[in-house]
C-alpha cells in the first residue's frame, strides 16, 4: 500500500509541474502579445489561463496600457474579480491619476473615498471635494498640503490657487511656509514665496532671504536692527541656526538681541535649544553652568535624553539620576534608562535601588535588558512564543490567492515580485492569518518573508519567525575557517538584509550581509575568494556569506578580536571607529557604546550584540553576551 501510495503522490507531483510548466508557457507567449499589441493572439492565449496565478497581471497589463480608454465601471470589475490584489490597487492608483487629470471629481470619490497617501492624489482629493461642494473640507486641505517646508507638486497648484480665490493662502499663510523653508535649507523656496508676499510684508521677507544668504551679518559690526513681530521671528530663527556652527559668539550675542529685539520667551528658548544642543554635542565643559541652570527651564525631552548621555559619557554617577528624573514617566521606564539609574545607584554605593532598577531592565529583551542580565547575573529574558500551526499548501493557495502568486513568482526567480506580492497580502490579512502564514513560510524556507510577517505584525515574541537559521552549513563552515563566533555572524546578517539575498542599500551595498562593491572585491583578493568574479556575484548567498565572514574576520584582527568594536567598524567603517577610539579616553563599554556619535551605528552594535544571544540560543549554544576580553578593552 506504501508504495502504491508513494508512486500516486509522485505522479500526481509529475502532473502538477506538467500542467504548471504548460501553463507558464502559455502565459510567457501572451505576455509576448500582449508586449506586441497583438491582442488578438493574446485574447486567444489569455483562454485557459484562468486557473494560472500569475493572469491578473496579463488583465492588469491589458487595461493599463489602455488606461485613457477605460470606463470607471471596467475598473471596479477589475478590482471585484482581484480583490485585495497589488495589482488591483495599482490599476486603481493609475485611473485615479486620470480621473483627476479629466476632472472627473464625483467618479474619484465615488472610486476612492478616502484620503490617498500620495501627495499628488491628495491634492486632486481636496480638488475634488471643493468641485463636489464640500469647501470646508477643502479649504482646511489645501492649507494641510500648503503648510510644507518643500517644494509640492505642480499638480497641487489648481488646489491652491483655488484657495487662494476663496481668501486663503495670505501674507501669514506664506510667511509661515516661508519659515518652514528657510529652516530646511530650502533657499530656492524662501526665494519664490517672498515674492509672492504683498508689499506690507517685504521688510520681513527681505531680512529672511538676507539671513538666508548671509547669516553671519548677525555676529559683525553693530547688531542688526529688526521692528515687528515677523522680523522678531526671522531673527530668532537665523540665530538658533547659527548657533550650530559659531556657539561662542551667537552665546554673548543673543541676550543683545533679546534685549535690543524684545524677543519672546518662546523665541530665546529656541535660540537656547539649539545652543544646548550644540554644546552637548561637543561634550565641552564651556558654558557648563549655564546649561544645567537653563536646561530646566527651556530643557525638551530630546535634549534631557542628550544631557543624560554626557552625563554617562563624563560617568557623571552622581547627577545622572537627576536628569534621568527629568524624562518622561514613560521613557523612564525603557530599559535603557532603567539599566543607566541601576549604573549609576550602584556607583553610589545603593546596590539595593540599583539592583531593583536592573531586575526592570533585565525583564526586557533588547540591549539593555541583556547588559542588566549580565551584570546581575540572571537568565536572559527571551520570552519566545510558540508559533501557530502553519496551514498546508492547499489550503493556503484556496484561502489567499496571493500566496499562490508569490509561490509562482519564486518558482520563476523573481524574488522581488515575490516580496512585492507578499508584502502586500500581509497588509490586507488579519494578524491570526499573517502568522499563520508566517509559519508557512518558515516551513517552505521562505526566511526573508517570514521575518517580513513578524516585522508588519509586530510579532516580537515569536522568535521563530523573526531569526531563522539560514543557509547554516555556510555560516557554520566560515565561522570554523575562520575562528569567528558563528552566532555574530548570523546576527549581522540578520541586521543587514533579514536574509533577503537580493537586498540592495541606497548607497550600492548588496546581498545578504551588504558588501559594497569596493570592500567586496579587496575582501574576494585578500581571501582568495575564487566565486566573486564580478560585481553581481555578492548576489549569490555562498560567495557574500564568504565575504561578508571574511570582511568581518579582518575588522576582528584590527580590534584584537573584539566584537563590539569590529561589529561597529562593520557598520560604519573602521576609520571612524579608529577615530571614536583615540578620542574617547579609556571608557567602560557600555558607556562608549551609549556614546558612539551615530545613531545608526549605535542602534546597529546594540542590536547586533543582542541579536547574537538569540542565535546562540537558536542554535543550542551557551549563551554569552559580553566576553571578559569586550569588557576589559580600552574604548
Amino acid at each position: 500500500m506504501k508504495v502504491w501510495l508513494g508512486v500516486s503522490l509522485l505522479l500526481l507531483g509529475m502532473s502538477v509541474s506538467v500542467q504548471a510548466s504548460s501553463l507558464r508557457e502559455q502565459y510567457r507567449q501572451a505576455e509576448q502579445a500582449l508586449n506586441k499589441n497583438d491582442v488578438a493572439s493574446f485574447k486567444q492565449l489569455r483562454q485557459g489561463l484562468d486557473a494560472y496565478p500569475l493572469t491578473p497581471y496579463l488583465d492588469f497589463q491589458l487595461l493599463a496600457d489602455r488606461i485613457t480608454n477605460l470606463s470607471t465601471p471596467q475598473v471596479v470589475e477589475f478590482m471585484h474579480r482581484y480583490p485585495d490584489s497589488l495589482v488591483a490597487d495599482r490599476l486603481e492608483g493609475r485611473y485615479l491619476h486620470r480621473l483627476a487629470r479629466e476632472q472627473r471629481w464625483r467618479e474619484f470619490l465615488t472610486l476612492y473615498p478616502q484620503l490617498p497617501s500620495s501627495e499628488v492624489l491628495q491634492c486632486a482629493h481636496y480638488r475634488a471635494k471643493w468641485a463636489t461642494g464640500d469647501k470646508n473640507t477643502a479649504l482646511a486641505g489645501a492649507k494641510l498640503m500648503w503648510l510644507h517646508g518643500g517644494s509640492r507638486a505642480t499638480a497641487c497648484d489648481p488646489l491652491f490657487d483655488a484657495w487662494h480665490t476663496a481668501g486663503g493662502r495670505n501674507d501669514d499663510d506664506i510667511w509661515q511656509r516661508m519659515l518652514l523653508a528657510y529652516e530646511k535649507n530650502d533657499h530656492g523656496l524662501v526665494t519664490y514665496l517672498g515674492r509672492q508676499l504683498s508689499p506690507a510684508a517685504q521688510p520681513a521677507s527681505e531680512l529672511l532671504q538676507s539671513l538666508d544668504k548671509n547669516p553671519n551679518q548677525l555676529l559683525k559690526g553693530d547688531l542688526v536692527r529688526v521692528s515687528g513681530e515677523a522680523q522678531k521671528t526671522a531673527l530668532s530663527l537665523a540665530l538658533a541656526k547659527l548657533a550650530d556652527t559659531e556657539y561662542t559668539q551667537v552665546m554673548s550675542l543673543y541676550p543683545k538681541y533679546q534685549r535690543q529685539a524684545g524677543l519672546t520667551n518662546a523665541q530665546v528658548a529656541r535660540i537656547e535649544q539649539k545652543l544646548a544642543q550644540r554644546l552637548m554635542y561637543n561634550r565641552t565643559h564651556d558654558y557648563r553652568s549655564w546649561l544645567d541652570s537653563r536646561l530646566p527651564a527651556m530643557g525638551t525631552e530630546d535634549l534631557f535624553e542628550l544631557r543624560a548621555r554626557l552625563a554617562i559619557w563624563e560617568q557623571d554617577w552622581q547627577h545622572l539620576p537627576g536628569w534621568i528624573a527629568r524624562l518622561s514617566a514613560e521613557t523612564q521606564q525603557d530599559s535603557r534608562w532603567q539599566y543607566w539609574r541601576g549604573r549609576a545607584l550602584k556607583a553610589q554605593n545603593r546596590h539595593g535601588d540599583g539592583d531593583k532598577a536592573w531586575k526592570l531592565a533585565a525583564s526586557n529583551r533588547d540591549y539593555y535588558g541583556f547588559l542588566a542580565a549580565q551584570q546581575s547575573k540572571v537568565p536572559y529574558a527571551l520570552m519566545k512564543k510558540s508559533l501557530p500551526s502553519a496551514p498546508t499548501l492547499s489550503q493556503a493557495r484556496a484561502r489567499w490567492p496571493a500566496f499562490s502568486r508569490t509561490e509562482e513568482w519564486l518558482a520563476l526567480g523573481n524574488k522581488t515580485a515575490a516580496r512585492s506580492e507578499w508584502y502586500h497580502m500581509l497588509g490586507k490579512v488579519s494578524e491570526a492569518d499573517g502568522l499563520a502564514l508566517g509559519s508557512l513560510a518558515l516551513q517552505l524556507g521562505w526566511f526573508d518573508k517570514s521575518i517580513q510577517a513578524s516585522i508588519q505584525l509586530r510579532a516580537w515574541d515569536h522568535l521563530d519567525l523573526r531569526f531563522p537559521i539560514v543557509y547554516r552549513p555556510d555560516f557554520q563552515r566560515q565561522a570554523q575557517l575562520l575562528g569567528v563566533n558563528e552566532a555574530t555572524l548570523f546576527a549581522i546578517t540578520r541586521q543587514e538584509s533579514a536574509f533577503y539575498e537580493q537586498a540592495r542599500s541606497p548607497v550600492g551595498a548588496g546581498g545578504l550581509m551588504q558588501l559594497m562593491p569596493g570592500t567586496a572585491k579587496e575582501t574576494a583578493k585578500k581571501f582568495n575568494i575564487s566565486g566573486f568574479r564580478q560585481a553581481s556575484d555578492v548576489y549569490r548567498a555562498d560567495v557574500n556569506i564568504q565575504l561578508g565572514s571574511s570582511y568581518f574576520k579582518q575588522m576582528l584582527d584590527r580590534y584584537s578580536n573584539n566584537r563590539v568594536a569590529a561589529i561597529a567598524a562593520y557598520n560604519a567603517g573602521p576609520g571612524r571607529i579608529d577615530s571614536w577610539l583615540r578620542n574617547s579616553g579609556s571608557r567602560p563599554l557600555d558607556v562608549w557604546v551609549e556614546n558612539i556619535p551615530y545613531r545608526e551605528t549605535r542602534g546597529y552594535v546594540q542590536s547586533v550584540l543582542y541579536y547574537s544571544v538569540i542565535y546562540q540560543d537558536m542554535l543550542g549554544q551557551p549563551k554569552t553576551f559580553i566576553t571578559p576580553n569586550e569588557l576589559n578593552y580600552v574604548y
